[in-house]
């Protein structure tokens, strides 16, 4: 087995189980514990798990944000089906702003093919990426780094954000309910996104079906505050008919 899959085998595992052994994932994946404890300190690097005696716990809980490097790896398949919807109602002369976050990077990819566009963006991944685009004017928002967010965020960006009008911004959230609204688990997220929601005509939550029903740390807006949900075909159908109800556009890709 590939040392990436077994690393993703790992991961579900602990997703799905809370906690694992070394011993129980060797045997399990027919490999050394060397192996096992590589793979779990990985993880650990990532902010994923925490390493215990003989094996490790998955991180959660509501202030919990596991860093950038390591969401990129979660949901690719339904990440990249729902980015390339979202390029693909983009038109040209568009105003477009990319929040931060794993399915925002896969957005950024899948504009590399748009023309005439303006793509405002505090993400670094983001920014690296559209930097190849020959036909797209890309706008660097600038801040204080946040090396976990790999973005630029504070008071300075939120100041550079209000001097624009986005047509659209695609938001990534660290969690959505119905009750709840929209919530995040740092206060430097929050604060840029409420500025991102008040500046743009409209805004897209951009999120696979994990963070559907979620909980988090901070409430960034209420449920009906956004105009649209790009998400995935195993979200919860009935939040997304409550969302719905709201006059919100739901798409599942």
């Amino acid at each position: 087995m590939k040392t990436k899959d077994r690393r993703e085998r790992v991961l579900r595992e602990l997703t799905e189980q809370r906690r694992v052994t070394i011993d129980g994932l060797a045997a399990e994946l027919d490999v050394s514990t060397m192996t096992i404890r590589r793979d779990l300190k990985k993880l650990a690097d990532e902010d994923i798990v925490t390493l215990v005696q003989g094996g490790a716990v998955y991180n959660e809980g509501s202030a919990y944000l596991p860093a950038l490097s390591a969401r990129e790896k979660q949901m690719r398949k339904e990440k990249s089906a729902i980015a390339e919807y979202c390029a693909s109602r983009i038109s040209e002369g568009s105003a477009v702003y990319l929040d931060n976050g794993s399915t925002t990077v896969e957005i950024a990819d899948a504009l590399l093919k748009k023309q005439n566009i303006a793509v405002l963006s505090h993400s670094l991944p983001v920014l690296n990426i559209l930097s190849h685009a020959k036909n797209i004017q890309l706008i660097a928002v600038s801040g204080i780094y946040e090396p976990r967010a790999k973005g630029f965020f504070g008071d300075l960006a939120q100041r550079m954000i209000r001097d624009f009008r986005i047509d659209v911004a695609f938001l990534g959230v660290t969690a959505v309910d119905a009750e709840d609204g929209v919530m995040s688990a740092v206060f430097y997220e929050q604060a840029l996104k409420k500025t991102l929601i008040e500046r743009a005509r409209k805004t897209i939550l951009a999120l696979d079906h994990t963070k559907i029903g979620g909980s988090s740390f901070l409430h960034v807006c209420d449920l009906k505050d956004v105009d649209g949900i790009v998400t995935d075909k195993l979200a919860d159908a009935e939040f997304l008919k409550k969302a719905a109800r709201l006059g919100i556009e739901v798409v599942q890709v």
